[in-house]
C-alpha cells in the first residue's frame, strides 16, 4: 500500500447571480446533479438528505458505468452562506479519496462569490487529487452557465 497523498484545494468564482439563487441551485440535488459534473459524465442520487446531519450517496462517472460511489456527510450548513461537509469516494468498495470540503457563498457588487476549499487525502495516488481540483474547477464553471442559462 502506498502512502496517503494530501492537498488543500482552494478555488474561487465569481457567479453572475444572487447568492439566494446561487444557494438554490447548489441545495436542490437535482439542479445540481445538471452542473456538478464534467461533460460525458454523469451523477445519480441514490439518496438525498441536504441538512445537518444529513447523508447523500451518489453513483458517478461515465453514463454506462457510473463506477464510482461517493457518501456525503453535511457537518454545517447555513443557508445562503456556507456548507461543509465529508465525503468518501469508493470504487468497487475500496476507499479512493475522502475530503473535508467547504462551499462559501458571498454576495459581491455583481452576483456571488463562491469559495471552495477541500481538504483532500487520496489512497491511490496524486490522480485523485488532480481530479478533486478539476472536478471542483469545472463544476463552478459549470454552475455559473446553468445559472446564466436559467
Amino acid at each position: 500500500m502506498s502512502a496517503p497523498t494530501h492537498d488543500t484545494i482552494r478555488l474561487t468564482h465569481h457567479i453572475d447571480a444572487s447568492v439566494a439563487d446561487v444557494w438554490e441551485a447548489y441545495a436542490d440535488s437535482a439542479a445540481r446533479a445538471r452542473w456538478s459534473v464534467p461533460a460525458g459524465e454523469k451523477i445519480v442520487y441514490d439518496q438525498s438528505d441536504f441538512r445537518e446531519g444529513g447523508h447523500d450517496r451518489h453513483r458517478c462517472g461515465p453514463p454506462e458505468t457510473l463506477d464510482f460511489h461517493a457518501e456525503t456527510e453535511y457537518t454545517r450548513i447555513v443557508p445562503n452562506e456556507l456548507v461543509v461537509y465529508t465525503e468518501t469516494v469508493k470504487n468497487e468498495g475500496q476507499p479512493l479519496a475522502t475530503g473535508l470540503v467547504t462551499w462559501e457563498f458571498e454576495p459581491d457588487d455583481e452576483g456571488t462569490l463562491v469559495t471552495v476549499t477541500s481538504q483532500a487525502v487520496s489512497f491511490v495516488g496524486s490522480g485523485m487529487i488532480d481530479g478533486t481540483r478539476n472536478g471542483h474547477t469545472k463544476a463552478l464553471e459549470q454552475l455559473s452557465r446553468h445559472l446564466a442559462d436559467a
